[in-house]
C-alpha cells in the first residue's frame, strides 16, 4: 500500500515521538481528495487465515502464525462483544451478511493500525501492525487498544463516514478506555509535552496528534454528563449534523453548550476535578500572574500561545485570606487579521481548593466580569479566555501556537483588579443557571490547585496560596514535582 506520501502530513506537527498512531484520518482525507482509487486495498485471500464468529483474520505481506491469528481473533471478538453487544452500537456495514476482515500487516514503527474501505467503497476493513514491540507496552496490550480504537472507527463509518476526524479520533481514544480500562494507553496523550501543554489549540484541530489528546472531551462528557450512553446519542446525531453543532443541540443550545465548556475548562484547570483517572494526567499549561493579590491591578496582553477556536488560555493568581473583596476583569478582544470580529468567552473562577464558582461573559469587543467572595471563601483565582467563533483567521490544523507561524489567533488584553465585596451575598456569577456554580470535586478529593507545569510563566513557581481545606499539604508536594520538570516547550 502507498502510505509514505499520504502519512507524511500526519507526522509533521506532532510533538510526540512517532507521530499519529492511527492512519484512518489520513486515508479518509486522501479519499475525499480523490486519491482513494490510488490506494489499493488488499483483496481477501479466500481460504487462508482464520475465521471467528464475526471476523476473518489473515496476513497481508506477512505470514502470521496460528497463534498470532488466534490472538487477534480473540481480541477482536472481545471488542465486538463490548462495543456492539454491551454498548449497543451499530454493526459495521457488511457484517450482517459476512465477516469483518482484519489484516495483520507490516506497518513499521510508529503506526498501530488503520481502518479503510475495501474496493467497493462501502465495506470497512482494519489493518493492525504485525510488530508492536516498539510501543512501550506489551504487544498484547497494544493490540487490544488498537482493536478497540480501529473497530470503533468502522462503527463510526456506519453513522457518518465524513464526520470530522478530530471527533472520530477523540471518541475512538475514549472507546479504548471503555473496552480496556486497565491498559490506559491514552495516558500518552495526556502526559508531558502533549495535549495538556497545548490547551490553546482548537478543540477541532486535526494535526496528527492533538485530536488524540482531545479524547479528554468525550471522557468528560461520559463521566460527568450522562454516562457511556451519551457518546452513542451524540454519534446518532452525527447522521444529520456535524460536531460541535451536535454538542450544542445535545445540551439544548449554544448558551448551554458554552456553560458546559466553561465547566470542562475549569475542571481541567483545577486538577481535573471529577474525572476517574484525572490524578494521572499532566497539569494544563497556565500563566501565573504573580505570587498573590498584591500584584493587582495587573494587565495582560499575550504575545504568543493565544487561544484558538474552543481552546483556552489559563491565568492563575493565589488570593490569600484577607479583606473581603471581589475580582473585576476588564477585557478587550481584538479582531482577525482581516478585521473581522470574533466571539470571546471570558470567565473568572474562584476556588478554595475543593469547591469553586465562576462568572462568565461573552463579547465581540469589550466586557467586564466580576466575581465575589475573594479573601474569605475563595483563595485562588483563575481567568479563562476562549474563542467561540470558528473563523479565527488561522488554520486550526496548522496553528501550534508558536511564533513561527505567520498567522496567529486574534490578540486580546485584560486588566484584573480588586473591587469591593458584592452586596447581598451575590457572587457575581453572571450565568449561574448554566455553569457548574459552586460545584464540588466529588470523589476526587481536594483540588490540587498548586499543580503546575513548566511551560511558561515565571522561572520559579510562585507561592501557591492553597491554605484552606486539605489542599495545602498536597499542593506543596505537587509544587516540588512541577519545579523538577520545569521547562518551556
Amino acid at each position: 500500500m502507498l502510505f509514505a506520501a499520504l502519512l507524511a502530513p500526519a507526522f509533521a506537527l506532532a510533538p510526540l515521538e512517532g507521530g499519529a498512531p492511527c492512519a484512518t484520518a489520513t486515508l479518509r482525507s486522501a479519499r475525499l481528495a480523490g486519491a482513494g482509487p490510488a490506494i489499493e486495498p488488499p483483496l481477501r485471500a479466500v481460504g487462508t487465515g482464520l475465521d471467528t464468529e464475526h471476523f476473518h483474520i489473515e496476513g497481508y505481506d506477512y505470514d502470521p502464525t496460528d497463534e498470532e491469528l488466534a490472538e487477534v481473533g480473540e481480541i477482536f471478538e472481545a471488542v465486538w462483544d463490548r462495543e456492539i453487544g454491551s454498548l449497543g452500537y451499530r454493526q459495521p456495514y457488511g457484517t450482517d451478511t459476512g465477516l469483518f476482515t482484519v489484516y495483520i500487516e507490516k506497518l513499521g514503527r510508529g503506526l498501530y493500525g488503520y481502518t479503510d474501505m475495501e474496493r467497493d467503497g462501502q465495506t470497512p476493513y482494519i489493518a493492525v501492525n504485525s510488530d508492536m514491540s516498539w510501543t512501550g507496552t506489551t504487544e498484547r496490550a497494544a493490540l487490544e487498544v488498537t482493536a478497540a480504537h480501529e473497530f470503533f472507527h468502522a462503527i463510526q463509518f456506519a453513522y457518518d463516514y465524513w464526520e470530522a476526524s478530530w471527533w472520530m479520533e477523540a471518541s475512538a481514544v475514549w472507546m479504548e478506555e471503555r473496552v480496556y480500562d486497565a491498559n490506559n494507553d491514552y495516558l500518552y496523550y495526556l502526559g508531558d509535552d502533549s495535549w495538556p501543554d497545548y490547551v490553546e489549540i482548537s478543540m477541532t484541530a486535526e494535526n496528527g496528534w492533538h485530536e488524540y489528546g482531545e479524547g479528554i472531551w468525550p471522557m468528560y462528557l461520559s463521566e460527568l454528563h450522562g454516562g457511556e450512553a451519551t457518546l452513542q446519542t451524540l454519534w446518532e446525531a452525527c447522521e444529520s449534523a456535524d460536531a460541535p453543532a451536535v454538542f450544542a443541540d445535545h445540551f439544548g443550545g449554544n448558551d448551554a453548550f458554552e456553560a458546559v465548556l466553561v465547566d470542562f475548562h475549569t475542571r481541567n484547570a483545577l486538577g481535573y476535578a471529577g474525572y476517574e483517572e484525572g490524578a494521572d494526567w499532566w497539569p494544563v499549561y497556565r500563566t501565573d500572574l504573580g505570587s498573590d493579590s498584591s500584584v493587582l491591578p495587573v494587565t495582560v496582553a499575550p504575545e504568543e500561545y493565544r487561544t484558538d477556536y474552543l481552546g483556552v488560555n489559563y491565568f492563575r493568581l493565589p488570593m490569600p485570606e484577607g479583606t473581603p473583596s471581589s475580582l473585576e476583569l476588564a477585557f478587550t478582544g481584538g479582531t482577525t487579521e482581516a478585521g473581522e470580529n470574533v466571539r470571546w468567552m471570558v470567565s473568572i473562577v474562584g476556588t478554595d481548593g475543593s469547591t469553586w464558582d465562576s462568572a462568565t461573559q461573552n463579547t465581540r469587543d469589550t466586557t467586564t466580569v466580576t466575581l465575589g467572595d475573594f479573601g474569605t471563601k475563595w483563595h485562588e483565582a483563575w481567568v479563562l479566555v476562549t474563542i467561540l467563533s470558528e473563523n479565527t483567521g488561522v488554520s486550526h490544523d496548522a496553528y501550534d501556537s508558536a511564533r513561527g507561524y505567520t498567522k496567529t489567533p486574534p490578540e486580546y488584553s485584560f486588566t484584573l483588579s480588586l473591587g469591593p465585596p458584592l452586596e447581598g451575598g451575590d457572587t457575581g456569577d453572571t450565568a449561574s443557571e448554566d455553569t457548574a456554580g459552586e460545584d464540588t470535586a466529588g470523589d476526587t478529593g481536594p483540588v490540587d490547585c498548586c499543580k503546575g507545569n513548566g511551560k511558561g510563566g515565571t522561572e520559579e513557581e510562585p507561592d501557591c496560596g492553597c491554605n484552606s481545606g486539605g489542599a495545602g499539604g498536597i499542593g506543596v508536594v505537587a509544587l516540588a514535582l512541577a519545579a523538577a520538570f520545569s521547562r518551556r516547550r
